[in-house]
């Protein structure tokens, strides 16, 4: 007589082998961060409106010794590109990753209620605006008075 039943075993097996797709799939998604970019952005954006050209394909892998290719989330955003929260309306702030029309009102609204932002950590004085946000949009933004 063995310690677990035949069906005991198979949810043990099931769990098992779930808890080991789940380690493979995160160790892949850290070995190929630039495919995994692109699959997280690939419903998001919409293709251009009458575009008739195919989606572009995959980068080919680099070969070795050839530095990788930056994700476009690494790239340091040029200075006139990114959006000043002090003159930034709540259609440019909705731009913004994790801005939604309620977060981009809220933050228009503090502004006016209690001036110009003096930098950008003043967001968190903002209701739903939280660090993570603040550290994900630090290099998007800026304040200028």
């Amino acid at each position: 007589m063995t310690l677990y039943s035949r069906h005991q075993l198979i949810v043990l097996l099931v769990l098992l082998s779930a808890a080991g797709f789940g380690l493979a799939v995160g160790h892949w998604r850290r070995a190929h961060p630039d495919v995994v970019e692109r699959l997280e952005q690939f419903d998001r954006t919409p293709p251009p409106a009458g575009s008739l050209a195919p989606p572009a394909r995959f980068p080919a892998s680099p070969e070795r010794g050839h530095p990788r290719a930056t994700p476009r989330s690494a790239r340091q955003t040029s200075r006139a590109a990114r959006i000043d929260l002090n003159r930034a309306d709540v259609a440019e702030l909705t731009q913004l990753p994790g801005i939604g029309p309620v977060l981009a009102t809220r933050i228009v609204q503090a502004r006016e209620a209690d001036g110009p932002f003096a930098a950008v950590d003043d967001l968190h004085h903002v209701g739903g605006v939280s660090r993570r946000t603040i550290e994900r949009l630090r290099r998007l933004v800026t304040v200028t008075r």
